[in-house]
């Protein structure tokens, strides 16, 4: 078996994310590895509506919301990393701007990590056909092996 030095957990900041990051705790404490937490925020839509004009005052308006949004996810994250992970775990945190799952795939390879630790939400039904699964599409697409987590109720 391959040993595994770098792990890449995805965070939505949801309780099954948080489980999902206890074990990839358990996981890097064992195959002392480090843990990158990453994080996407949904690319807003720049694209016009017929029902209103992109000025660039909205623009500029839109650009400020994606910045505050990815500084509070770094907080937040900051905030995970003390609660959860004990010292001595060596971690580093990345927030990133676009479609999540393609975003996930993306850090995975570029990290070249050997692990992919992530929750699913356990959608299925209608809001699983609407919304998808991120965690699906990145067992998909992903280059490494992916271990999702399904959160106990």
């Amino acid at each position: 078996m391959k040993n595994i030095d770098k792990i890449l957990c995805p965070i939505d900041f949801s309780d099954p994310s948080r489980a999902a990051l206890a074990h990839a705790v358990d996981l890097a404490e064992h195959f002392s590895a480090r843990i990158i937490l990453f994080h996407a925020i949904s690319e807003i839509d720049h694209t016009p509506s017929p029902s209103y004009t992109l000025t660039p005052q909205l623009m500029d308006q839109m650009v400020q919301i994606s910045h505050q949004m990815k500084e509070n996810a770094e907080k937040a994250m900051k905030e995970m990393v003390d609660n959860i992970v004990p010292e001595g775990i060596d971690t580093r945190q990345q927030v990133a701007i676009g479609n999540p799952a393609d975003r996930i795939v993306q850090a995975a390879e570029d990290e070249q990590v050997d692990l992919i630790v992530m929750a699913t939400h356990g959608r299925s039904g209608i809001k699983g056909l609407i919304f998808g699964s991120v965690a699906e599409k990145v067992v998909r697409s992903a280059q490494c092996p992916v271990l999702t987590m399904k959160h106990q109720s």
